[in-house]
């Protein structure tokens, strides 16, 4: 798809402001990265997520989402329903009544960056009539969502989703989701980023908020002192999880850590 000279602009724009960000902003930068492209697509929610493969095999074949799962979530506008059912959704991915047709049907397409707006993925006067739809859409309004998927590795997927809701049936237009969708291709070092901050891609398990925190105070200037301060924590303890972080990445000291976020 061809964009013209001023719609090159915009994009290089944003990936400009995408790498000024510090290294240890991730969240931010992904704040900045939704709130942007959801202004482009004039949506009303927008919201980030990790997914990874926990299960292979058979057992993936006969799983509702082939054996993907949301691990980690960044929101920038969410509907107050999903942070109401936030636990119950988590902890029944494997049931395909709580993660409904079109989260099934997208993840089908596993492996393959994608860009699929919601009728693309449904029938949706049978999706409008199911109780999953029902429970979690129907109440806030929804009217059209657009998910923009981009594999990180063959075990991590991010996924970007932005909704429309309301009563005056409202859609995304397909030559604005498309280049949406080129300006999210084109940072898959930032989507990377994003799961490293949560201590994917080189693990399953995810950080605690602590761990987190350091972990992005790592990649800055400060001292373990500094900021076993910043945290609260004192010095042993901080460095009791700094050799948990490196250990978990793999590597000695923060030059390998470093090495690991830039790619």
């Amino acid at each position: 798809m061809e964009f013209s000279p001023v719609v090159v602009n915009k994009l290089v724009q944003l990936w400009d402001e995408l790498e000024a960000f510090p290294v240890e902003q991730a969240t931010e930068a992904n704040v900045h990265l939704m709130k942007t492209l959801a202004t482009w697509l004039d949506s009303d929610y927008a919201y980030w997520c990790g997914l990874l493969r926990v299960v292979d095999g058979n057992a993936a074949e006969e799983d509702p989402l082939g054996g993907w799962r949301v691990r980690v979530s960044e929101p920038y506008k969410l509907p107050q329903i999903y942070e109401d059912h936030r636990e119950e959704i988590l902890e029944n991915q494997h049931l395909a009544d709580t993660v409904g047709a079109a989260s099934i049907a997208i993840m089908r397409e596993a492996g393959n960056f994608r860009v699929r707006r919601l009728r693309e993925l449904v029938d949706l006067s049978e999706y409008e009539k199911s109780a999953h739809f029902q429970k979690l859409q129907m109440p806030y309004g929804l009217t059209d969502r657009v998910y923009i998927v981009t594999p990180v590795n063959e075990d991590t997927e991010s996924c970007f989703c932005f909704e429309l809701a309301g009563d005056d049936g409202k859609r995304f237009d397909s030559e604005l989701t498309d280049f949406v969708g080129t300006a999210l291709r084109s940072v898959r070092w930032f989507q990377r980023r994003l799961f490293l901050s949560h201590g994917l891609v080189v693990g399953d398990e995810i950080f605690s908020e602590m761990e987190r925190r350091i972990v992005l105070l790592l990649l800055t200037d400060k001292s373990e002192k500094e900021i076993a301060i910043e945290i609260g924590r004192a010095t042993s303890t901080t460095h009791n999880y700094v050799t948990g972080i490196y250990r978990k990445f793999g590597v000695n000291n923060r030059a390998g850590l470093m090495a690991i976020w830039l790619g």
